[in-house]
């Protein structure tokens, strides 16, 4: 792991994943569990597409290079500042073993 990447890490990030709880009329509980904490590095790459489902505001979107997990997928929030960010996507790049980069988006 090079020094860049670790001196990158400036940002503390919580992870929650979703349960696959149901309520009695068998929707989703929305209900998250915690899931740890690490050190990231968070930037913003814009915002999403601002007519997507008629919404009246587009979502803010950020990127999120953490040290490599296997508990990651698109079921995990990120609580970062007060901000609950939802994971987009996820990219791994083989040759970076070290590290992941997630593609998230802000919820309001």
């Amino acid at each position: 792991m090079t020094d860049e990447f670790s001196g990158a890490l400036r940002e503390r990030v919580s992870f929650e994943q979703k349960l696959a709880e149901r309520d009695a009329l068998a929707a989703t509980t929305g209900r998250y569990r915690y899931n740890g904490a690490a050190w990231a590095a968070v930037t913003p790459i814009g915002v999403g597409d601002a007519v997507a489902a008629d919404a009246l505001s587009a979502l803010p979107r950020w990127r999120v290079m953490i040290r490599k997990r296997d508990d990651i997928d698109l079921a995990t929030r990120l609580i970062w500042r007060g901000r609950y960010l939802h994971v987009r996507s996820i990219e791994c790049d083989p040759r970076e073993r070290a590290h992941m980069v997630l593609v998230t988006e802000e919820q309001r």
